[in-house]
């Protein structure tokens, strides 16, 4: 019953981040500037997770495979246990500087850190990059050479499948955690100051793999695990769109508040809209309520907010605080619970 409780847990917070990215975005109407201020400001974790058991037990929580293996971030081949594989920094510490006031914030946030072996020594701090002529190729991702401009340098290259989800680590951290002077090898990749944060190179690189690889049901049972367990998202990974409206083919232009179809203003006035599926944030002043709905939840299940139980199928926001709130449910099936959080 236990793995049924978390299992199902998981499966709702992957629908809540689904509906989210449908729902009106919290970036609508902001130049790209502007959702960059937002993310360093609203973005950042809410909760701390130090111990290496801790962060340990988070990645085994999106690492685990349907036969009880783990995943390498770094490697074709799995492992029997989450104790095998370190906690390993997507993007190197060393390019903000041990004595920033950044770093103890950076070292920290679980967005950065995925599961792996013996990755570290082969990537050292290297950015990411096309590898031309690998030093170390163990089939599944590489570094060696590659070229800027024409001039050689050091690159790593992860596996295809995971291009996407690296780029939007780097978009994510150097938005949330920006460096008015980088590091090492960071400067390839980040700018210094708070806009437009990437090189010319870094907006290449990144945008190139967020396209091709888009966010898959994998990295957003990642995002949903974290978020669990330190109170924040990865915005690129809920609106993804937002990357191509700081960096991309939309930099010129504000985020739409339905970004699928930006020209169809909202009616207050109209008829009340249908019941929308639970999602992990709700603003008050667009919003309103929540409705208790859920294709992975059985009708007639009960509900409760905040310890207190449901009795209507939603609930108005108004008489809500602005906050983290949690709603649980149960059937004669399964039970559940999801952290969500109200904003103006």
């Amino acid at each position: 019953m236990k793995q049924l409780i978390v299992f199902l847990c998981l499966s709702l917070s992957l629908i809540i981040a689904s509906a989210q990215s449908q729902a009106n975005s919290p970036f609508a109407g902001m130049s790209g500037r502007e959702i960059i201020e937002t993310i360093r400001t609203d973005w950042r974790p809410t909760k701390t997770v130090t111990s290496s058991s801790d962060i340990s037990g988070v990645m085994a929580e999106y690492a685990r495979l349907p036969k009880g293996s783990y995943r390498d971030y770094f490697s074709s081949q799995s492992v029997a246990s989450i104790s095998q594989l370190k906690a390993l920094a997507v993007v190197p510490l060393t390019w903000w500087g041990e004595n920033t006031a950044e770093y103890n914030l950076v070292k920290n946030d679980l967005h950065n850190i995925v599961p792996a072996n013996a990755a570290s020594s082969k990537r050292s701090d290297y950015p990411p990059g096309e590898v031309t002529d690998a030093t170390y190729d163990n089939g599944y991702w590489k570094s060696g050479i590659g070229t800027i401009n024409g001039i050689e340098t050091n690159f790593y290259e992860p596996a295809d499948e995971l291009k996407g989800d690296f780029a939007r680590i780097y978009m994510y951290m150097v938005a949330a955690y920006p460096q008015p002077l980088w590091y090492g090898r960071g400067t390839m990749l980040f700018a210094d100051g708070y806009y437009p944060l990437l090189t010319t190179y870094g907006r290449s690189v990144l945008l190139a793999w967020h396209r091709a690889d888009p966010v898959d049901e994998a990295e957003k049972l990642r995002n949903a695990v974290i978020t669990n367990a330190q109170g924040n998202s990865n915005p690129f990974v809920l609106f993804p769109e937002i990357a191509e409206y700081i960096w991309g083919k939309y930099s010129d232009e504000k985020f739409p508040a339905t970004p699928d179809n930006p020209d169809v203003p909202d009616e207050p006035d109209g008829p009340k809209p249908e019941p929308i599926m639970l999602k992990a944030v709700y603003s008050v002043s667009k919003d309103g309520r929540i409705d208790f709905r859920s294709p992975y939840v059985a009708a007639g299940s009960q509900w409760t907010f905040d310890g207190q139980k449901v009795d209507s199928p939603s609930i108005v926001l108004t008489d809500k605080s602005v906050g983290r709130h949690e709603i649980t449910y149960s059937n004669s099936q399964s039970r559940g619970k999801i952290i969500i959080t109200v904003v103006p």
